[in-house]
């Protein structure tokens, strides 16, 4: 019985690291990896990013 559980400790270990390496992008170089979630099109795509204004939900008068 130790030994099954040594085994799934070891298995469980060796799944986050493979985890943590795909999800950082280490895995890049096999092909692997997650989609990027970033869109720089959007940024090329604007007209005039300088005129945007922010406003605060609860202006001060």
């Amino acid at each position: 019985m130790r030994k099954y559980i040594t085994v799934l400790a070891l298995a469980l270990v060796l799944a986050n690291l493979l985890f943590w390496a795909w999800s950082t992008g280490g895995l890049r170089i096999f092909g692997w990896g997650p989609n990027d979630p970033r869109e720089p099109q959007r940024v090329e795509e604007q007209l005039r990013p300088e005129a945007l204004r922010l406003l605060s939900v609860n202006p001060r008068q």
